[in-house]
């Protein structure tokens, strides 16, 4: 269950999906997503086939180091990553939870900026627009084998609260674009809905750059 800020438990079978997507996705997903359409609105940061638009206040695409900063970057691709989602939270409407980056691999490789992220339903078909990246800064997060970083990624529960609000459709899960990768993997999240209606300018749904760490809910 989620609680609010003044400790009002909310999120009711929202809160099973995301419970539930953790514990069974402890085995690697790497690149091989869900078939189907990929996502359509590209990343205006150029060519990454992330499949969405960002709010970029910052256009350093370097950023400032995270855990390790290194002048030779290697990042991490879909094959050496583990995709998970931690635990989440809920205040002021939204739920917040950390869309979770481990590195499997055996050696060091750096994530930065925003992940790709949109909901999937049967077939890897696309539903509704990506989340809307929030970038302020890019900070380089070196991941050793092993560690872990976090994307933190919000949404309204609005689909699963007032479906008929948003033309909401049943989800299989999220489809997911490391930062800098055109290959995506997915992240099941079993009784998930997505909204079709909504713009990315009703921030519906938003996800920031990755940090270090695994519980990184604060956007901004």
């Amino acid at each position: 269950m989620f609680k609010n800020s003044r400790g009002i438990r909310v999120g009711m079978f929202v809160a099973g999906a995301f419970v539930l997507a953790a514990t069974t996705a402890c085995s690697p997903q790497t690149s091989a997503p869900q078939p189907g359409t990929p996502d359509a609105v590209a990343s205006s940061s150029g060519g990454s086939g992330q499949g969405s638009v960002e709010a970029d206040g910052n256009s350093n695409t370097q950023g400032s180091s995270g855990s390790a900063g290194s002048s030779t970057r290697q990042d991490c691709g879909v094959d050496v990553l583990k995709l998970t989602m931690g635990e989440s939270d809920g205040a002021a409407g939204h739920i917040y939870a950390p869309i979770q980056f481990t590195n499997i691999g055996s050696t060091t490789c750096t994530l930065s900026s925003a992940p790709g992220v949109s909901y999937v339903g049967s077939g890897g078909r696309q539903i509704g627009e990506p989340a809307k990246r929030v970038i302020k800064d890019r900070p380089v997060i070196s991941l050793a084998p092993g560690d872990t970083a976090s994307a933190p990624f919000l949404f309204s529960p609005v689909a699963h609260m007032n479906p008929e609000d948003c033309a909401a459709e049943a989800a299989e899960g999220l489809r997911v674009y490391p930062p800098n990768s055109k290959a995506a993997m997915f992240l099941p999240l079993p009784g998930a809905m997505g909204c079709t209606t909504f713009t990315q300018d009703s921030d519906y749904a938003q996800v920031g750059v990755v940090q270090a760490g695994p519980n990184n809910t604060v956007i901004g």
